[in-house]
């Protein structure tokens, strides 16, 4: 193959994705600690957070429904957690790419689409299991939500991660140093789950949080998953149909950008 061709030339194909989701899989099995830490991370947004209001706010009335506060408040607990599994696709093509694996993947034949969509393999093993280990917490305290709805709306989370995995390599692309990396994490991707209405009611808040919640794509996604988590047939099936329509969009651009970014061989 010529220098300026494996860029256009993606021999590979399905193979190369097999062999992303392998290393991804890998990857994620031999970091006990992170595992660990997931598994308490939904454990402790429910405890301290949803059960702690809920003692303040029992019911909510939502999209014509009234829906006790905690079932509410456990799908935005999802919407964060999607978007503290954006924060992991960062860290893992930032390692591809400081120690040139990004570059050794695309001249090997590894296409942006099957890159994009493998690297979204690690959130995605995480998403799932806090999703599992917070609908069982849930139950535990008296939960009313359904396992089958439950597990349709995990369906939509994970659209939703690929979107947000999407964005991670969009953003990574221009991060050239750890700093760098850990700032933007720290101050922009971190609140992104707090501005959204994962906890509040976006009609009962004040205008200047409006405003913040209408800006944030987060907050529509968590309208698609409450759609289908509450069966609620007002706008559902436009809403999934949005939602899946803009992460259709984000992997694209997403591929379109890592076939052209600039690649290095060696940690820089």
């Amino acid at each position: 193959m010529k220098p300026n061709q494996f860029r256009t030339q993606h021999y590979l194909g399905m193979k190369g994705l097999k062999i992303i989701v392998n290393n991804e899989l890998k990857a994620f099995f031999r970091n006990k600690g992170l595992i660990i830490s997931q598994l308490v991370q939904p454990i402790l947004y429910y405890i301290f957070i949803v059960l702690g209001i809920n003692n303040f706010v029992s019911k909510v009335d939502y999209a014509g429904k009234s829906i006790a506060y905690a079932d509410y408040a456990l799908t935005g607990i999802l919407g964060i957690l999607i978007i503290s599994q954006m924060t992991q696709a960062i860290y893992r093509i930032t390692i591809d790419k400081r120690y040139g694996l990004l570059a050794l993947k695309r001249q090997s034949g590894v296409s942006p689409f099957y890159y994009i969509i493998g690297m979204s393999v690690y959130p995605m093993i995480g998403i799932f299991i806090q999703s599992i280990v917070l609908y069982l917490i849930a139950r535990l305290f008296g939960s009313a939500i359904g396992l089958v709805n439950y597990l349709a709306g995990i369906g939509v989370v994970i659209i939703v991660l690929y979107f947000w995995t999407a964005i991670a390599a969009l953003i990574t692309i221009k991060i050239n140093d750890y700093q760098r990396r850990d700032a933007i994490i720290s101050f922009i991707i971190t609140p992104l789950g707090f501005t959204a209405p994962a906890f509040y009611l976006i009609s009962n808040v004040p205008t200047f949080i409006k405003v913040i919640g209408y800006f944030n794509p987060l907050t529509y996604q968590l309208y698609a998953i409450r759609s289908v988590v509450f069966d609620t047939p007002v706008a559902k099936g436009p809403i999934i149909a949005l939602t899946l329509l803009a992460t259709i969009v984000m992997i694209g651009l997403a591929s379109y950008a890592v076939a052209r970014m600039s690649l290095v061989l060696t940690e820089r």
